[in-house]
């Protein structure tokens, strides 16, 4: 079951989708949540987030070793290291934040579609755009 049939079979438990309304909800469905772009983006700001973490930790004991063995020049460089970390780090938080937005828009934007096409009733369009992040999102 894919993630479309997934979302689809969940507003039908929750009364929000009629049974033989599933097929058009799928087509609404793989047309409005296309975010992989953002998913891959924010995957990826995710991981050198991480990896940007280690470097910081790491450039932090050396500075400090640096410094107790007298080594200034290395220390310079150490914090030249600590505040590009930083400075990249807010720069993955930026972009995530930013593939975040673009996923809660597409779902609903999604939620939307199902409602323009009459499938799901205004008074469930909240909660049919809360079951669509949770399931596109996990």
């Amino acid at each position: 079951m894919n993630e479309y049939e997934k979302i689809t079979a969940a507003l039908v438990d929750a009364g929000y989708l009629s049974s033989a309304e599933v097929e058009a909800a799928l087509d609404i469905l793989a047309d409005a949540l296309v975010v992989e772009d953002a998913e891959e983006l924010q995957e990826q700001a995710a991981e050198d987030f991480a990896e940007q973490e280690d470097l910081l930790a790491q450039a932090q004991v050396q500075a400090k070793e640096d410094a107790v063995m007298g080594d200034n020049e290395s220390v310079v460089l150490d914090e030249e290291i600590i505040e590009d970390a930083v400075e990249q780090m807010e720069t993955d938080k930026t972009v995530m934040a930013g593939a975040e937005a673009v996923i809660d828009a597409a779902c609903v934007d999604a939620a939307a579609a199902l409602l323009a096409a009459e499938l799901i009733d205004e008074t469930n369009l909240h909660a049919t755009e809360a079951l669509i992040h949770q399931y596109r999102c996990g």
